[in-house]
Parts: structure tokens; sequence; C-alpha cells
């Protein structure tokens, strides 16, 4: 039972920290965005250091669940690459190849199970997220998926994504989808409601 306390514990704060960096990661790099939009931005207070945050958020949740928060990270990133499949990198890939070798090292190093969990996850987040930003996303002049393909059906394969996550691993669907809403309540409560700071 204390094994299983534990275990749920360490998944939850592991999580917490996880949103953390990806939400400072995120930040950082949508300033701009952000600020045409007129919505809070922790980049705004926290300046160059944001990343710097980041990182340690991602240490201490490596620390804590390293499969679940390194999965999630990783998730994050392919998620993140959906807007820019085409578009080269830095490292001379593209962002649909850059985003199958993460995949790839996701489930060489973590685990299969893992991957296929966290990423159906993060991209029913993601989903959602962009249906609350709609309004803010279109005044800073950026299409995101609910402008696309419409409020409904983004929230039904929403749906979709926690019912995947959750077939995969039932254990572990709970307690990280709890992490993930209070950070982000806590998140939105720190930000006045997304309004600019």
């Amino acid at each position: 039972m204390s094994d299983r306390i534990f275990e749920l514990g360490s998944t939850f704060f592991a999580v917490i920290c996880c949103a953390a960096a990806i939400k400072l990661a995120d930040d950082y790099l949508d300033y701009e965005l952000d600020y045409r939009g007129k919505r809070g931005n922790w980049a705004e207070k926290l300046g160059k250091s944001t990343m710097y945050y980041a990182m340690i958020c991602m240490v201490v949740a490596a620390a804590i669940h390293t499969q679940i928060s390194v999965s999630l990270f990783f998730s994050s990133y392919i998620v993140g690459m959906f807007n820019d499949m085409e578009k080269q990198f830095p490292s001379r890939l593209s962002g649909l190849q850059e985003s199958l070798v993460l995949l790839l090292l996701g489930g060489l190093l973590l685990g299969w199970q893992v991957m296929f969990f966290s990423l159906p996850l993060v991209f029913s987040v993601q989903l959602i997220d962009d249906c609350i930003d709609l309004s803010s996303d279109m005044l800073a002049g950026f299409r995101n998926l609910a402008h696309r393909y419409g409020i409904f059906e983004c929230l039904l394969l929403a749906l979709l994504g926690l019912f995947i996550a959750w077939f995969v691993n039932d254990d572990m669907f709970f307690p990280v989808c709890l992490a993930i809403i209070v950070f982000y309540t806590v998140d939105y409560c720190c930000q006045g409601g997304r309004k600019h700071w």
C-alpha cells in the first residue's frame, strides 16, 4: 500500500515539475505571440532566466520519475512540431524528422508503452488549450488547431486521445491528469485568467 502511495505521489509531483518546465519553455519561445494576443506569459516576468528555470524544473521532474517526465517532454516537443512538420531546423532535419527521432528515442530509452501513453495525452491537452486560446491566438494572427478544424472537432479528438491514454495505462492516467489539471489551474490563476500583465 505504501509503495502504491509513493508511486502515485512521485508521479504527481514529477508531472507538476514537468508541466512547469514545458510551460516556461513554451512561454520563452512564444513571448512575442503571447504579447500580441494580450496573454499572460512567464517570460515577461522572468526574462532571460525563464529557460534556466525550465531546465531546473525538468531536471527535478526527471529525478523524481524519469519515465513519465521525459516521455511527456518528448511528446510535448513532438506535438509542438505539428505546425512545423516541413520546416528545416538547425539540426538540418525537418520537423517531421525530428519528431520521428524523438519518438524512436523515447520508445527505445523509456519504453513504447509510456510513449504511446504520453503522446495522445499531450495531444489532448494541446487541443483543449487551443480551444481555450482561440480568441487570443486569432488576435495574435496565429491559426491554431481549433481555428483550423473547429472547437467541437478538437474537443472530440481530445476525448479520443484521453481514452487512448487511459486504455494504454489506466494506473498512470489519473495521477498524471490530476497533476496537469492542478498545474494549469494554478497557472491560470497566477496569470490572472491569462490576461497580459
